[in-house]
């Protein structure tokens, strides 16, 4: 990530958890401030609910974490491209949704 990278993540309990915030503190990284009620604008969340729909749909199952690791490695490397272009087009759009909510709840 290179030592100028912020971490940005939700407030969410486990990305609040002590162990991560001694690890990142350990490692050194710097952790952006970010409201606790703020709305997700993160079009990666987007990606993640993709990632966990293939992966369940795999049958059988990931026998461990080892091979839940490599499902999730091959469904990142199949994801389509205009699924990325898509999300990425979709900001300026969530951005203003968000200020005409005034950071309140939008359909993202």
């Amino acid at each position: 990530m290179g030592p100028q990278a912020v971490y940005q993540d939700d407030n969410a309990r486990p990305h609040r958890a002590r162990v991560v915030n001694d690890f990142l503190q350990q490692s050194g990284v710097n952790r952006m401030e970010w409201p606790a009620c703020s709305p997700d604008l993160n079009p990666i969340e987007n990606l993640w609910d993709e990632l966990d729909r293939k992966v369940r749909s795999n049958h059988p199952p990931p026998r461990d974490v080892q091979h839940l690791y490599r499902m999730l490695q091959a469904e990142w490397q199949a994801l389509p491209q205009r699924i990325f272009t898509t999300l990425v087009n979709s900001m300026r759009t969530r951005c203003v949704e968000c200020q005409n909510s005034q950071g309140g709840y939008t359909h993202y």
